[in-house]
């Protein structure tokens, strides 16, 4: 799991990659050509002669129109030398995949949307192979898979109440912010959805260019653990914790898998209270529906954070054995 900032710098270097690639692209092109067309070297040369006398002339005050017409005529023979040859008239010019900032990352000072667009992309293959899942959309969800028979504890069919669950979860992710939305419990047996469902949730929220931090209770917990009583010369304990802490949404997927010890429940303490106090919003994903149970588990305080979150209850029969017996 990488911090923000990790990110924003591996994204970085992804568009100068970019860019470095889209120059060498250029160069071999500009070779090939000239060794089809010799002609070319001069005519580039000529386009080149022509704009630095054009810009002194700027720079010195003096009257540019001839400076510019000679630089003009200078281009249009180059341009008809490429058409003459069957190229278009940038085929020497490097093809950068941004147009905004030429693969810069930077728009007059600030970052240019095609790195925050790569701090997405990069977050998303982090928690796909996280949670060891593709990031879908709702659109995935089939409904033909919850019960239509009714049920006592709903009110009404399954499946009914499944549509209007994942409706609510839909406009959740599609008006997200964190200064706005509640924390939520997604609670009921395994194999219902609640992964995916939360998944779908961090897709559009991604998408809305909010960060989202996804972690599987038992690894990550594991993982601060093992850093914390092993070494951890790097300060990499503190790091994943405030990750964790400051993320626009953080997803908390499987509580009740992990290994409950006192060091595990101190920090999921820390971890809720921080979020609380900083008023961000967190989707824990839990099969355990017994809210006794819960309290037995995770302590009077832990519970009580918990039961400020909105907790939305998950109906049905295993989809994954459905699926496997198709």
């Amino acid at each position: 799991m990488r911090t923000k900032n990790e990110l924003y710098q591996e994204a970085l270097r992804t568009v100068a990659a970019r860019r470095q690639m889209a120059r060498a692209r250029a160069e071999d092109a500009r070779a090939e050509a000239e060794a089809a067309v010799p002609a070319l070297r001069h005519a580039e040369d000529e386009v080149r002669v022509r704009g630095l006398r054009c810009a002194l002339a700027g720079a010195s005050g003096k009257d540019r129109t001839e400076a510019a017409a000679a630089l003009a005529d200078a281009r249009q023979k180059l341009t008809d030398l490429l058409a003459a040859s069957g190229r278009p008239a940038d085929a020497l010019e490097p093809k950068f995949s941004c147009k905004l900032c030429q693969d810069t990352g930077t728009v007059n000072g600030r970052t240019c949307s095609c790195v925050h667009k790569v701090m997405q992309q990069l977050r998303r293959q982090e928690i796909e192979q996280l949670s060891s899942l593709s990031i879908s959309s709702f659109d995935t969800m089939k409904l033909e898979y919850y019960p239509s028979v009714a049920d006592p504890e709903v009110g009404e069919s399954i499946r009914t109440y499944m549509a209007e669950v994942l409706a609510d979860l839909r406009d959740y992710a599609a008006d997200f912010s964190p200064a706005t939305r509640e924390s939520l419990l997604l609670l009921g047996n395994a194999g219902l959805g609640k992964t995916h469902a939360a998944l779908a949730i961090a897709g559009e929220v991604l998408r809305q260019n909010y960060d989202v931090i996804y972690v599987s209770c038992p690894d990550f917990f594991g993982k601060l653990e093992a850093l914390h009583f092993g070494s951890d010369p790097n300060g990499e304990e503190e790091a994943l914790f405030q990750t964790a802490s400051n993320a626009d949404l953080l997803i908390l997927d499987d509580l009740g898998t992990e290994f409950n010890s006192s060091f595990f429940l101190t920090n999921l303490y820390s971890l809720l209270n921080n979020r609380l106090g900083a008023k961000l919003p967190t989707i824990v994903t839990t099969n355990v529906t017994d809210g006794t149970l819960l309290e037995k588990l995770y302590t009077e305080k832990i519970s009580s954070r918990l039961a400020g979150f909105v907790q939305i209850k998950f109906f049905g029969n295993d989809i994954r054995v459905q699926k496997a017996n198709e």
